[in-house]
């Protein structure tokens, strides 16, 4: 499912959301407090409450006016949860897509790499593989 374009808020919505911010930054800090800032134009952003990736609508309710920084503070999360929501959505529909290249001794490698050891294993024969950097002495 190709994602959806991104839905910007409307001109009535902009002016309704500064109103009710009262020139001032509408965003939470971690503590609780609403953050201190005032905004001065061009200097804050319209951002969505609920990300407009995972399904958050273009609304007053889902509308906050933020300063840049705290824009700046909030988008890693933001991001985080929409990636986490596309694998969950991915792996639902089925059409999640395997590493490129599996991890060694991982699930999907061919070996197995046996700990304390560091001898690697054919996971189909059970045949100890030798290391391709190391020397074998048992062929001198």
């Amino acid at each position: 499912m190709p994602p959806r374009p991104r839905t910007e808020f409307s001109h009535d919505i902009r002016k309704a959301a500064l109103i009710r911010a009262d020139k001032r930054c509408e965003a939470e800090l971690p503590w609780g407090e609403r953050c201190p800032c005032v905004l001065h134009p061009g200097f804050y952003r319209f951002d969505h409450i609920i990300p407009d990736a995972i399904g958050g609508s273009a609304t007053l309710e889902n509308c906050q006016v933020i300063c840049i920084e705290c824009d700046a503070a909030k988008y890693p999360s933001d991001r985080a949860v929409i990636y986490r929501t596309r694998r969950i959505q991915d792996r639902h529909e089925g059409t999640r897509t395997a590493p490129r290249r599996p991890m060694s001794g991982g699930r999907r490698s061919p070996v197995l790499r046996k700990l304390g050891t560091n001898e690697l294993i054919d996971r189909a024969t059970g045949a100890v593989l030798s290391r391709p950097s190391s020397i074998d002495v048992r062929s001198l």
